[in-house]
């Protein structure tokens, strides 16, 4: 039954499909038969109206080949007088027709292009001016794509462990393509990748900067990637940060997208300096500008500065810190007085009084733990960093390497009207504007002439105009005496721009110069300067032994000191070495014993061949001691490492507890006989004969006293 309704339906079926094809079969015979009738019908009439229904068939089926276009006529290139099919424009002079123009100099050419521009409409003058100079792209796009596309292959596979080999393909392109290209293709590439509007990235920003770091030290100052990026990124910071501070809480969906881009472009600047690309100058004057202006904005970037790279500001320069210290407390105290006030930028009580807890912290060492794990990515960073900076070293052989910019943020600021002084090759204005602003040679009345003699009757200024003089000639003077880290930078103006002994040891004991591991760069800066100056200073001698003093462990430092000066007194001077001989005279000879005789056994006593800058060392440094002592330190001074003295052994033992811990027994069994044969042979040889050896006089018996000490010990030893 089923297969016999399966066999009707296909005749239904094929009855349907029959009736179809006869009607289809009736209307073109139809269709043929209306044709043939206009045809028989048309052939008495004029031709003319032939063609015109030709062309009215014609212009029907272009109309239906238009509406079937698959694309909108409206939307069709068509070039612009001016300029070729390709976009490019077309000078009109060269067409062959025209005279030649009259040569233009260079230095003209400028002013002709910016005539030019004037000429523009005002659409397009908006958008130059929207778009900085820094900005710029070349005219040849072709270039743009292939930086971009080489940059892109790069980035992308951007991570931890990637930083190095990916510096180094960035900076490989610099040799293939324009730096100015380079550079803001660059900038481009940060700005859309670390700067969005919608939340800080805090995870990305350590890593790009990083690589743009390792991209500076590579490339050297040549490539000027490392200035680029700094005065855009402060540039466009201070333009969103003055945005947010006048708007303030009025609308907060735009302060909320103004507040988190200048929060990126922070990140971005603290991250160049954690990399070593910028001084920490600029960052201090960064958190002055936020104290100074103390609103909600400013107290959050004071924050990202403070977790970011605080630890790395405390430990550049104290002294700044506590500055920054100092003007925080005083700010959140006024704050706090106008917290009545309707202001709707205010910052709000508990974070100002956040942000002092923090700053304290930092400036007692005690970080946070969300500070730590900050800090260990960043000093991750940094090792990877190093080395591209020592494979920077030895690549750019004859070449300079990067540098780090000690720019200001007023340098910044001004670098469109003073220029780029940071930039190899820019102008800079520098101080040509003095005359205008002071007067022709400071003596006429110019607008800041007023002002000038309302601070000189305060006295103030004048006061901060010479702390400021006077701190600059240090650094300058640090860095001519190759103070080359910035802690012995510290050190050295601490203690070359104190008043007295007492004043630099307060200032390096509240600076925390003087903990343990510290207080070696102290000792070398001490004995460094001491050598350094026209004649002896017996300054240096008091502030060695406060600091000895004060921490023990610096005995020992002080010693090996000296041990690498014996190496190389035959390439000082005689000035150093006389220096260097009353100082350690005075060390061993004071009452506290600073140092011991023990400390010339490293000198190599040869009676036949001595150098003879060593001669001038020991004779200084016998008649310095001999003139300043009397007979019983004397034959204790000698006598150390003897039983012949037991209270001076007894005492530099205590010491070499102190100092050395397990090394006591050491310095308590060391033997300087031979040591003290060789004393005896110099000072019979060489002292003797001095014109201050007379009979009578503290030297003569100082002498005879060291000649039968160590005479005497030489025959108990054997």
């Amino acid at each position: 039954e089923d297969f016999g309704d399966f066999l009707d339906g296909l005749d239904q079926l094929d009855e349907k499909i029959g009736m179809a094809g006869d009607g289809q079969e009736e209307d073109y015979a139809r269709d043929n038969t209306e044709s043939m009738d206009s045809d028989d019908s048309g052939e008495g009439k004029d031709p003319s109206n032939d063609d015109e229904s030709s062309n009215d068939g014609s212009e029907s089926e272009e109309e239906d080949v238009a509406n079937l276009a698959d694309h909108d006529v409206a939307l069709t290139y068509r070039p612009t007088s001016g300029e070729d099919i390709y976009g490019n424009k077309v000078d009109s002079s060269n067409d062959g027709t025209s005279k030649p123009s009259k040569y233009v100099p260079p230095h003209l050419r400028k002013k002709l292009n910016q005539e030019d521009a004037t000429a523009d409409d005002d659409a397009n003058m908006d958008e130059n001016n929207a778009t900085s100079s820094s900005t710029k792209i070349a005219a040849d796009p072709e270039t743009i794509k292939l930086i971009q596309r080489s940059l892109n292959n790069s980035l992308n596979r951007l991570s931890d462990q990637t930083l190095e080999s990916v510096s180094k393909s960035i900076a490989s392109l610099y040799s293939q393509y324009p730096f100015h290209d380079m550079n803001d293709c660059l900038w481009k590439n940060i700005q859309m990748a670390c700067v969005p509007p919608h939340m800080i990235m805090s995870g990305l920003i350590p890593l790009y900067v990083g690589t743009m770091s390792g991209v500076h030290w590579l490339g050297g100052d040549g490539i000027q990637l490392g200035g680029c990026l700094v005065e855009w990124s402060v540039t466009k910071l201070f333009n969103s940060l003055e945005k947010g501070r006048k708007l303030g809480d009025a609308k907060e969906d735009e302060h909320e997208v103004i507040n988190k881009e200048a929060s990126n472009l922070l990140l971005i600047v603290c991250y160049l300096y954690n990399y070593g690309v910028i001084h920490c100058t600029l960052i201090y004057d960064l958190v002055r500008d936020f104290i100074r202006n103390f609103t909600e904005i400013d107290v959050e970037f004071l924050m990202i500065i403070l977790s970011h790279c605080g630890q790395q500001l405390r430990s550049d320069d104290p002294l700044a810190l506590k500055e920054i210290v100092l003007l925080v407390k005083d700010r959140a105290q006024k704050a706090d007085e106008s917290t009545g006030d309707d202001d709707q930028n205010a910052a709000d009580s508990s974070r100002i009084q956040f942000m002092v807890d923090t700053i304290i912290e930092l400036k007692n060492n005690k970080p946070k733990k969300q500070d730590l794990v900050i800090r260990e990515k960043t000093n991750g960073l940094k090792k990877r960093i190093g080395r591209i900076k020592a494979l920077a070293s030895q690549s750019l052989a004859g070449k300079k390497s990067g540098s780090c910019l000690r720019v200001t943020l007023q340098d910044v600021l001004d670098a469109e009207t003073k220029g780029r002084w940071w930039m190899v090759g820019a102008s800079w204005a520098g101080n040509q504007d003095r005359k205008k602003l002071w007067g022709e040679n400071g003596t006429d009345e110019g607008p800041l002439h007023q002002e000038s003699d309302k601070l000189a009757n305060s006295g103030a200024s004048s006061s901060s105009k010479k702390a400021s003089n006077n701190e600059d000639g240090l650094l300058t003077l640090a860095s001519s005496q190759r103070m080359n880290t910035d802690a012995r930078r510290s050190i050295f103006c601490i203690v070359m721009g104190s008043t007295d002994c007492d004043d630099a040891f307060e200032k390096l004991v509240r600076q925390g110069m003087l903990k343990p591991k510290a207080e070696r760069d102290v000792i070398r800066v001490i004995i460094h300067c001491c050598g350094e100056e026209k004649a002896f200073n017996p300054f240096y001698a008091y502030l060695a032994m406060r600091v000895c003093e004060f921490q023990q462990k610096s005995k020992f430092t002080m010693m090996l000191t000296f041990w690498d000066a014996f190496k190389q007194l035959k390439s000082f001077p005689v000035r150093k070495v006389a220096n260097l001989a009353k100082l350690l005279a005075h060390l061993i000879g004071s009452k506290d014993k600073c140092l011991t005789i023990g400390v010339l056994k490293r000198i190599e006593f040869s009676p036949s061949d001595m150098p003879e800058m060593i001669i001038v060392f020991l004779s200084i440094f016998m008649t310095a001691l001999f003139e300043s002592c009397d007979v019983e330190s004397i034959q204790k001074t000698f006598a150390h490492g003897t039983g012949n003295s037991s209270a001076a052994v007894k005492h530099h033992v205590e010491s070499d507890e102190d100092d050395e811990g397990g090394k006591a027994q050491t310095t308590k069994k060391e033997d300087l006989s031979d040591l003290r044969e060789s004393l005896s042979l110099f000072l019979l040889q060489y002292v003797k004969s001095s014109l201050k050896n007379v009979k009578g006089s503290t030297f003569h018996s100082n002498l005879l006293a060291a000649i039968e000490t160590c005479d005497s010990t030489k025959n108990v030893a054997s």
